[in-house]
């Protein structure tokens, strides 16, 4: 699959890759989702456990792995809930039994609009199509089975909510987040409906449905 390359658009965050020192602060921005947690009794991750390591001793952590992995709120998600796509949005809330996500958001000067809410059921059937995306070209996307796993709600200390990555257009600076994809979280943007995937080598509109 190759991604639509659109006009180049230098981000503060795309430059920092380009060097050994962004490996140090891209560690530390994944290791700041709990920025919140350890003081917020109210913070809970959405849990996906391979049905066949739901007893073992496996490390659960906000990047996918086939056994299992937790959903974080402030994070991008292609979600598909009951058969239906909800692509690129933003996982805004997570409660007990409930989770609330922004399918039609926008990116604007340092902040962002949300433009609508939708609330779902832990108990529905929710799966994640995953993408695998390096220097625009992506392969074959997939999503997890309804079967394989098993879905729960859990208070968390560790993950309460992801980081904003600043993005620096030509005019503006947008706030960006991280973006689930099966090769690690990835820098993304909505700017008048369209998502942009953003690497090192440009910037890549990505397909919402």
């Amino acid at each position: 699959m190759i991604l639509i390359k659109s006009e180049v658009i230098t981000s503060s965050w795309s430059y920092c890759l380009k060097s050994i020192l962004c490996l140090t602060f891209l560690s530390s921005s994944i290791s700041l989702y709990a920025q919140k947690g350890a003081r917020d009794t109210n913070c809970y991750v959405i849990k996906f456990i391979g049905k066949k390591y739901v007893d073992s001793a496996i490390q659960l952590s906000p990047e996918y792995h086939p056994k299992g992995f937790y959903l974080v709120a402030n994070g991008v998600y292609d979600f598909v809930i009951d058969g239906k796509k909800y692509y690129q949005s933003i996982l805004l809330g997570i409660e007990k039994d409930t989770f609330h996500i922004v399918k039609n958001w926008e990116s604007t000067n340092n902040s962002e609009r949300i433009l609508d809410t939708l609330s779902f059921s832990i108990k529905q059937a929710v799966q994640i199509r995953l993408l695998s995306i390096h220097n625009g070209v992506g392969g074959i996307p997939f999503r997890t089975k309804t079967e394989d796993y098993l879905l729960s709600i859990i208070p968390t200390e560790k993950y309460c909510r992801m980081k904003y990555i600043q993005l620096i257009g030509k005019d503006q600076t947008y706030n960006g987040h991280f973006y689930f994809t099966s090769l690690g979280l990835k820098a993304i943007k909505m700017v008048k409906g369209k998502a942009y995937f953003v690497e090192p080598k440009g910037e890549y509109i990505l397909r919402r449905n």
